[in-house]
């Protein structure tokens, strides 16, 4: 007989926010992936996102992401719902869009025998409003030193005369060199002029 397993899904936002699912315990990641977009209204939501098995403090561990990189590793399509949370004792977090990095916290309730003539995944339990998944502004935008290494720092442009700095003094100052040097006007204008300095 299947095994159905109630997971609490949390949202990790400044009000209450979670979702009860009853799943087939040995159903896809990828099946618990959609429940979850469905369950909290997220339609048309796109982005990357990976469960991560967890523990009583929260922390990362084995990662199953949307994608596998090799055919060898997990990933939602290869690893099922016990893979991630086995017993009752265990927790998973799902991440969704790297860009906003909305992170759910799955704890399970209780695992059961599935009701007859009932289908699964379900939603058997909804708290509260969820948000737009636009509506959380992207990690790392006010943070000058993030910017400066995705858009190129423009105060040592303007520094460096307009060239970007490249953290060479000697190159900077060839890039910014306006032509002019130290010599004469006149003076070693001819290839022959220029003495072989090696």
């Amino acid at each position: 007989m299947e095994s159905i397993i109630k997971l609490r899904i949390i949202l990790d936002a400044t009000d209450d926010i979670f979702r009860d699912i009853e799943i087939n315990h040995d159903a896809p990641l990828m099946h618990l992936h959609m429940a979850t977009l469905d369950a909290f209204e997220w339609v048309g939501a796109n982005e990357m996102a990976a469960f991560y098995k967890s523990n009583e403090n929260w922390d990362r561990g084995d990662e199953f992401p949307l994608m596998a990189m090799s055919p060898e590793l997990p990933s939602m399509e290869s690893a099922t719902v016990k893979d991630l949370i086995p017993d009752l004792q265990s927790r998973g977090l799902y991440v969704y869009d790297y860009l906003r990095m909305w992170c759910f916290y799955l704890e399970p309730l209780s695992i059961s025998a599935a009701s007859e003539g009932m289908a699964y995944p379900s939603l058997a339990l909804e708290f509260g409003k969820s948000p737009d998944p636009l509506s959380k502004e992207p990690e790392g935008l006010d943070d000058p030193a993030l910017m400066d290494a995705i858009f190129g720092d423009s105060d040592a442009a303007d520094d460096a005369g307009g060239h970007e700095s490249t953290g060479d003094p000697e190159l900077d100052a060839y890039l910014n060199d306006d032509g002019s040097d130290d010599e004469a006007p006149g003076e070693n204008e001819n290839i022959d002029d220029y003495r072989d300095q090696f």
